[in-house]
């Protein structure tokens, strides 16, 4: 059986992935480190080489549990992960974002992008773009924020962010009703969704391009 460990920023996270891999032989070890995140609700920032130094340390732990592969589904973390991390590292490093940004890039017409934390929208789009020149792809991309969304997620009232998360959503689909419209947190993920399917439209997320790229790349076998 595939070993997958997953570092997240938040638990709630921890239910979305086991969700994803449920129809797969795998097992999912789950390492919860909200640190990085906490920098963002009042409380001490640490320098980027801090937080990175963090990250190393974690992958490090993480491979010594004789896993498979490393699934980073914190933005913010993933935001850290360097080429030389990822040389250094025993077994695959999957980011959140990285199948998610080949997605989006592929997209000739304008596109929304919808951010609930602020923190994450720079090194995010950064490395959106770079992945994108790097296959001569120009995304023309339009970025939205929900105001004080994250804040309510760190706080776990977890009603109130999907009530927050849904509004936007609603607001961006009323806007922009011929734009592809995706969210960039995987705990926006089971909002989008669902919204789709009340809506009857497409809202792109990161959590199904992960899940379709590692079950390719590792060969995931079904257990149905």
């Amino acid at each position: 059986m595939t070993r997958i460990a997953c570092l997240h920023g938040h638990h709630s996270n921890i239910s979305l992935l086991s969700d994803a891999f449920a129809t797969f032989d795998v097992e999912l070890i789950h390492f919860v480190d909200p640190g990085l995140l906490l920098q963002n609700v009042g409380t001490p920032v640490h320098t980027k080489e801090q937080s990175h130094a963090k990250l190393r340390d974690q992958l490090t732990w993480m491979q010594s549990c004789a896993a498979d592969a490393i699934v980073i589904t914190c933005t913010q973390y993933a935001s850290l992960v360097t080429p030389e991390d990822e040389a250094m590292a025993t077994v695959p490093i999957f980011t959140i974002d990285g199948p998610f940004f080949h997605e989006l890039a592929q997209h000739t017409e304008p596109q929304v992008l919808l951010f609930s934390n602020p923190a994450t929208v720079q090194p995010t789009m950064e490395r959106l773009v770079k992945h994108a020149h790097s296959r001569n792809l120009h995304p023309e991309i339009q970025i939205n924020i929900v105001e004080n969304a994250f804040a309510l997620l760190m706080e776990n009232k977890q009603e109130a962010y999907r009530e927050a998360i849904k509004d936007a959503l609603y607001h961006l689909h009323q806007t922009f009703p011929d734009q592809p419209i995706a969210v960039a947190q995987l705990s926006m993920a089971p909002i989008a969704d669902q919204f789709a399917k009340e809506n009857g439209c497409a809202i792109s997320h990161p959590l199904y391009s992960l899940t379709s790229h590692i079950s390719a790349t590792l060969q995931l076998c079904s257990n149905r």
